[in-house]
């Protein structure tokens, strides 16, 4: 019962039908190197972007949906 509790805060959270939520989820996307995996030479920095890109892919994976989703939505690109 819990979980279900808290994906539905997480969906509330995060309305995709929200053009303000579709900009933040492809900044994240983006600064977290979701799409393009963030690999580092360094093992350290390679776990930490490891850790933030796994965030990011609970968040898509308990609203339901794909990066690639993500990309097809409005919003703003990262960096743009």
């Amino acid at each position: 019962m819990r979980r279900k509790k808290i994906y539905r805060a997480y969906q509330d959270v995060f309305d995709l039908e929200s053009p303000q939520v579709q900009t933040v989820l492809k900044d994240l996307c983006g600064a977290h190197s979701v799409f393009d995996g963030g690999f580092d030479r360094d093992p350290y920095m390679n776990a930490f972007a490891s850790g933030e890109r796994n965030v990011v892919l609970r968040i898509l994976t308990i609203l339901k949906t794909e990066p690639q989703d993500i990309v097809d939505l409005g919003g703003v690109t990262n960096g743009g």
